[in-house]
């Protein structure tokens, strides 16, 4: 599957900078065009991968191009008075080579947060192709909760499909800030570049192509959705002698072991979710496995699929090969879709609706701090305004 992918504001906009990053390193011919848009200018100049010309700075004639302060509201504010430079910046977007459109943003920021709703709900409009949230959950807690709770609502209303990354999932406390996030992003990235992958046509021959209908019939579900991912270093080749080949009737490698390999890594892989969820609840899932051809084989797939059936009771299960000769992981990518519970998004909501409180709380106690700094209340001394 091929988008196009939107960054919006800081943290959106690394993503797509990984994105690319990752498609040089690995040759997956995933992304058709790609673009960041931010109220920083400091922020965009930071890109490696993004080129200067995909590059939108959203601003106005009566502020500095210094970002939002984390205020959603402005970056709201400048989306919508910005949709005409945006839109021009887009029409470059190759929509004969584009699946879709991915909008990726952080939910606590300001830019991101107010700004990719806005921008996600006049795509739909702009373009006859679907429209896919990418939305990163914080991990610092207090307004920037109140920030993503009220952002996921309005991004999930705004997008054919919303798909979750919930960066505490991600933090070493061994790393700096900068090492974190780069990490962090490249991590991602990688995941969901290979899970993109899904519906590509391999140079290698896929013997159980997902056909993009098939894709798109799991996606159009809509809701929420998160991506489960794993991978095992491939083994060498065997090179034993005649005992070895006579105990896998001739073959170099017991294909039973690779199939219990494969169910594995697909077991591993939901329970190393984007964001935790209660898979129980997923209406469609889409399963890619991918790695040397010899790796992934026929029954491994169909006991995967089997696997994730009971594990789900999905309606969709779409499911598919993605042989890489030369590669040194057998990978696997599964995403599940229209999740119907996900802990971490409740909790969300609930720290959200108490930072709001915590907010205004100390917005009158900050009111009433001036008043009782500013005034004299025996109104003895004279003002000079």
């Amino acid at each position: 599957m091929k988008v196009a992918t939107i960054g919006v504001g800081n943290a959106g906009s690394k993503v797509v900078d990984a994105f690319l990053e990752l498609y040089e390193e690995t040759g997956r011919d995933v992304v058709s065009d790609a673009f960041a848009l931010n109220t920083a200018e400091s922020d965009l100049s930071v890109l490696q991968q993004v080129p200067d010309s995909k590059q939108v700075l959203l601003t106005s004639h009566d502020m500095r191009a210094s970002g939002t302060g984390n205020k959603p509201e402005l970056g709201a504010e400048l989306m919508q008075n910005n949709l005409t430079v945006v839109k021009n910046a887009l029409a470059s977007i190759p929509l004969h080579d584009t699946d879709a459109l991915l909008v990726a943003a952080s939910l606590g920021g300001g830019t991101g947060s107010g700004g990719a709703p806005i921008l996600a709900d006049n795509l739909r409009e702009w373009y006859d192709v679907p429209v896919f949230g990418f939305g990163i959950l914080p991990n610092e807690h207090g307004h920037l909760e109140f920030n993503a709770a009220r952002s996921f609502m309005d991004f999930g209303k705004t997008t054919d499909n919303l798909f979750v990354v919930d960066n505490a999932r991600y933090l070493s406390a061994d790393e700096s800030i900068r090492d974190n996030y780069r990490r962090i992003n490249r991590d991602i990235a990688k995941k969901w570049v290979t899970f993109l992958s899904a519906g590509e046509q391999s140079t290698d021959g896929a013997e159980m192509y997902i056909d993009a209908a098939d894709l798109f019939a799991v996606l159009e579900m809509g809701g929420v959705s998160v991506l489960g991912y794993a991978e095992q270093e491939v083994e060498p080749a065997h090179k034993g002698g005649l005992i070895d080949k006579f105990r896998t009737n001739g073959d170099a490698v017991d294909r039973n072991v690779l199939s219990r390999k494969l169910v594995d890594t697909v077991k591993s892989a939901t329970h190393n979710l984007t964001t935790e969820a209660d898979l129980k609840t997923a209406e469609g899932v889409v399963l890619l496995v991918t790695g040397p051809s010899d790796e992934l084989t026929q029954r491994g797939v169909d006991q995967a699929r089997q696997y994730l059936q009971e594990l789900t009771g999905a309606q969709r299960i779409a499911h598919g090969d993605d042989p890489r000769s030369g590669q040194q992981q057998m990978a696997v990518a599964i995403l599940f879709t229209n999740v119907g519970n996900a802990r971490r998004i409740d909790e969300l909501k609930q720290r959200g609706k108490t930072a709001k409180q915590e907010i205004e709380r100390r917005r009158e106690e900050r009111a009433s701090k001036h008043r009782t700094m500013f005034t004299d209340p025996d109104d003895e001394l004279d003002s000079l305004l």
